[in-house]
């Protein structure tokens, strides 16, 4: 697969260059020194950075990856590239520490997809890398030479090579994917006195003699009525998991074989694989993605653990099963998923599936070589998909949630094959971080992406996931919040079935560590996937005001929405203020027009929400977190724009939705939407926004809740949700209109019929929306936002605006201009000398922030590009 030039002692002498941001990164005109005059018509300042590509991820690939003599962070890096037409055939990569590529100091690599993970540390220095790219038709075409540069300070991750990996393998017996027969018996003797283990024998031997699944929905529903693409779409869905059931059979009996060594288990794992091996490939309960990967995986499972019980023809239906499946997969996958942005299903499930069952395979089944091969690479070459090194994820808890499983089974299975620690990544040394601040236990998660409704509090798989992360990484605040959420009975952690299998297999205890919790009034910050965590009380959801605030840099798709600039505001593990909707799917009408635009706390231009699709995105620009407050400030300026992605222009198109104004879409011409976030502990909470488009047009502030939004004020309202009320006063430089309805922009039918946890049909409850549009219409707007929030019993601190504009709040004083002809400010303090100053004389960079902390040298931010998309 590989053809390698030994670089020998050429890499090791490469000089090394300082790092700088890439050129796209900058201001077209670069920094104006300090003294330059800011205009106030949506103008760049000094201390910001302008991003102005369409899409800092497009869905699909669209230049080369590492460019631009940028400095990467990993040693080595992996080299990406754009997959090219229908009718590429492969590509030959070269490395090398000189442009002009000499034979004897390049690496060479030629292979059918577009991923090169290098595997081997690099010597500092700087290095050019181009593509040839060879098609059925037609020239070879090479690439421009990309250049980047390994710094000492670049962290060090070497892995075996794929060709090293097969090897290993192909040196391995069955049974090899969980286990191999040198660590069989070791495993037993684990097995035989642990808790766990022989309580999952009981259950299976009450099911030894089981007849098979029959073919038949999950879920069956009544699609009488229903349009092809909703009848299609529901049918998915009555049969979602079907692969799982139907298959469970094999994994659960070829799990108790690996415990016990009895045969009477690969005997039961014969029969039914035999059952799933004849099963259509393409029908109602099979052909959908999920369930065609469970069905490859189980049969791989099985044949794996009781491949020498099975006779010659048993042995090849089921490897002719598992072939055609893969087959689809790889060439499905191939030039394809490596390129693509965020391919929700792979990343969650199907990959993992396909992964494992060429671990299986390999050596049974030729094409399982390629799949090996290709899987790996993908991995070590891009994985985290939907984060970078903060631990973040850009799908929010509900999809995070999708993830888990693969998110521990790969680089656990992949550590034990290669003996390198694939958890040894800083995504994953960072993600207890995520956990603990995104989902504290007994609360509402961010608020944020598909199904965010449903996450109420930490669920069982959370549990389970936490606590392996805490094995593998040692890390004492993951071992804190597994343990939180298993409490005080450890057979709790039991009813984490997906880490059921890990926990088996594990030879590292839960004690590995001990554990340690989240400090009182803190905050984290995730920039690399869009996310500011701001807490009172981060380990007690009951004494804790909650605040998140989200710009994504992935942009609007996947299962994230498009609220960039965002926010939520929890009490006590309850919603105060936060996103509203309820999700079907991709498809459906109320959530393409209502839940995943409109439906959050931004702002509608001239009644249009933010866009759908890779196009519309946000980030993350400053932050600092000290005792008295949080700040961050979120820039959302491509958030508004027109539907570009085919994707979702298709499905627009098949559910039925216009693309008109009308219906709240369109590209408004928005050129700035800066937005200062400000948690003042312990209770209030203060928003600044900055806003610009190329013509005059309307602004809509919006604010939502679950309860009753009452109005308080010409521009306030109030909500409770029984543990505090939250008040919210709006300022801005003209008179403001204020509607509230508790009806949805389009509204939310559960035309799926889903069932609630007492196993009834869900009915849709109203919720809260207002909207604060000022009078007339213009090119720049400002707002300025105050939020009280006072819990049960107590008294709400008192607000008071003199007549120069300045606002007293509790020990807080608020000044900010709203005048949008004139340059922005904002400044906010305390008696003792903590505050935040923007844009004000103090600065030594126009439109930086100060931040203020008492005996201390104010702190100044300038605009900071997520490492995740430079």
């Amino acid at each position: 697969m590989n053809r390698i030039v030994t670089l020998a002692a050429v890499l090791l002498t490469a000089a090394a260059v300082p790092t700088q941001l890439p050129a796209e990164t900058r201001h077209p005109a670069g920094r104006r020194p300090a003294s330059a005059a800011p205009s106030a018509d949506g103008e760049w300042l000094p201390a910001e950075q302008h991003l102005d590509k369409q899409a800092l991820r497009p869905r699909y690939r669209q230049w080369m990856q590492p460019a631009g003599g940028v400095p990467v962070t990993q040693n080595p890096p992996a080299l990406l590239w754009p997959a090219g037409g229908d009718d590429v055939t492969g590509y030959r990569i070269e490395l090398s520490p000189s442009p002009e590529f000499p034979a004897a100091q390049t690496l060479t690599s030629e292979q059918p997809w577009a991923v090169w993970a290098l595997h081997r540390p690099l010597a500092p220095g700087r290095y050019w890398w181009r593509v040839t790219t060879f098609t059925r038709k037609g020239a070879p075409q090479r690439s421009a030479a990309c250049e980047f540069v390994v710094a000492d300070s670049a962290r060090r991750f070497a892995t075996p090579t794929g060709d090293e990996l097969v090897q290993r393998l192909a040196a391995q017996s069955h049974p090899r994917l969980y286990v191999t027969v040198d660590g069989i018996g070791a495993l037993r003797r684990r097995s035989a006195t642990n808790p766990e283990a022989q309580e999952f024998l009981t259950r299976a031997r009450r099911r030894i003699d089981m007849e098979p699944v029959p073919v038949a929905p999950t879920r069956p529903r009544d699609t009488t009525g229903m349009s092809p693409f909703q009848k299609r779409s529901l049918i998915n869905f009555m049969y979602h998991k079907f692969g799982e059931v139907v298959t469970q059979p094999i994994v659960d009996f070829s799990l108790a074989w690996l415990l016990t060594g009895d045969e009477a288990w690969r005997t039961a794992v014969v029969r039914h694989a035999r059952y799933v091996a004849s099963l259509p490939v393409d029908s109602d309960a099979t052909s959908e993605d999920f369930n065609r990967s469970a069905i490859m995986y189980g049969l791989a499972f099985g044949y794996d653990t009781a491949c020498e019980r099975m006779t010659d023809d048993e042995r090849a239906a089921v490897l002719e099963a598992i072939r055609v499946r893969g087959e689809r997969f790889y060439r499905q996958y191939v030039r394809d998923f490596e390129c693509h942005s965020m391919d929700n299903h792979v990343w969650q499930h199907t990959f993992r599936n396909f992964l494992f069952t060429a671990l299986a395979t390999l050596g049974d089944l030729p094409e399982a070589e390629r799949w090996l091969r290709y899987c790996y690479e993908v991995w070590c070459g891009r994985f985290p998909i939907l984060g970078g090194d903060d631990g973040g994820w850009h799908d929010g808890s509900s999809y995070m949630q999708a993830n888990l499983v693969t998110f521990i089974y790969v680089p656990f299975v992949l550590s034990r094959l290669t003996g390198s620690d694939f958890f040894a990544l800083p995504w994953y040394r960072n993600l207890p971080s995520f956990l603990a601040y995104s989902f504290p236990k007994d609360s509402y998660a961010t608020g944020f992406g598909d199904d965010y409704e449903k996450m109420t509090s930490p669920t069982q798989l959370y549990m389970g996931f936490a606590d392996a992360l805490a094995r593998e990484t040692h890390s004492p605040l993951a071992r804190w919040y597994a343990d939180r959420l298993i409490g005080a009975d450890p057979a709790n952690l039991y009813r984490s079935k997906g880490f059921m299998l890990y926990r088996i297999l594990t030879d590292k205890p839960r004690d590995c560590v001990a554990p340690e919790p989240p400090v009182r009034n803190t905050s984290r910050f995730f920039p690399d996937a869009g996310f500011s965590l701001m807490h009172t009380d981060p380990a007690d959801a009951g004494d804790d005001l909650m605040a998140a605030f989200f710009a994504l840099p992935f942009g609007s798709t996947g299962h994230a929405h498009a609220a960039h600039n965002g926010f939520t505001i929890n009490y006590g593990g309850r919603p105060l203020f936060g996103g509203t909707g309820y999700y079907s799917n991709f498809n459906d009408r109320h959530t393409l027009l209502h839940y995943r635009t409109r439906g959050h706390n931004t702002l509608l231009i001239d009644s249009l929400a933010q866009v759908i699709g890779e196009n519309g995105y946000g980030w993350l620009a400053r932050f600092a977190d000290t005792e008295a407050l949080t700040y961050t400030l979120g820039d959302a300026s491509h958030a508004y724009d027109s539907i570009r992605t085919p994707f979702w222009i298709d499905r627009m198109e098949k559910s039925g939705v216009a693309y008109t104004r009308e219906n709240g879409l369109g590209d408004p011409g928005v050129t700035r939407f800066r937005r200062h976030f400000l948690f003042l502990r312990p209770d209030v909470i203060v928003l600044y926004d900055e806003l610009a488009a190329r013509q005059p047009v309307t602004w809509t502030w919006l604010l939502h809740g679950n309860n009753r939004l009452t109005r308080c004020g010409a521009a306030a309202v109030e909500t409770s949700n029984g543990r505090a009320t939250g008040r919210m006063d709006l300022f801005t430089a003209e008179p403001m209109q204020l509607r509230i309805t508790d009806e949805f922009f389009s509204p939310a039918i559960n035309w799926k019929r889903r069932t609630g946890p007492d196993g009834r049909v869900l009915e849709y409850a109203r919720q809260w929306h207002s909207e604060f549009t000022p009078e007339g219409r213009s090119r720049t707007q400002r707002f300025l936002a105050i939020f009280r929030i006072t819990p049960e019993g107590a008294q709400p601190l008192e607000l008071k605006r003199r007549a120069d504009g300045t606002i007293r709040v509790g020990e807080w004083t608020v000044r900010a201009e709203l005048d949008g002809s004139r340059p922005p400010r904002l400044e906010v303090t305390d008696r003792r000398g903590n505050g935040v100053r923007y844009n004000t004389s103090s600065s030594t960079v126009a439109g930086s922030t100060l931040i203020l902390r008492p005996g201390a040298p104010a702190r100044e931010l300038v605009d900071t590009v997520p490492a995740s998309v430079r």
